[in-house]
């Protein structure tokens, strides 16, 4: 028989490209803030319009990582729930917490 597959583990590579995609994101929303010589303009105004693709590496990415999670523990019983409520547990509090401050600033 075939041995069970290990789960899978962290991959630094991953990493780079979420920091690549987190430098796409915050380059399209905050050049257009940060002043450049006149002769460099022309330059950032090309390579901005490619900053949208930050969001979209983010998707694949968690993509890719939940679809893992969901194949390393679908021999496990319950693993939906299991899965859902870990993913609840992360957001919720944060979500919370957000609205907690927006509720009591704008009072």
């Amino acid at each position: 028989m075939f041995a069970a597959e290990p789960p899978m583990s962290r991959v630094p590579v991953l990493d780079g490209i979420r920091g690549i995609a987190i430098l796409l994101v915050l380059w399209y929303h905050f050049m257009p803030e940060i002043a450049v010589p006149v002769r460099a303009i022309e330059w950032l105004k090309k390579t901005i319009y490619w900053g949208w693709l930050g969001v979209e590496l983010f998707f694949v990415l968690s993509d890719s990582l939940i679809t893992g999670i969901l194949l390393d523990a679908k021999a496990s019983p319950n693993f939906f729930r299991n899965f859902y409520a870990r993913r609840i547990l992360r957001i919720f509090p944060l979500y919370y917490a957000c609205l907690a401050i927006v509720f009591f600033s704008a009072a």
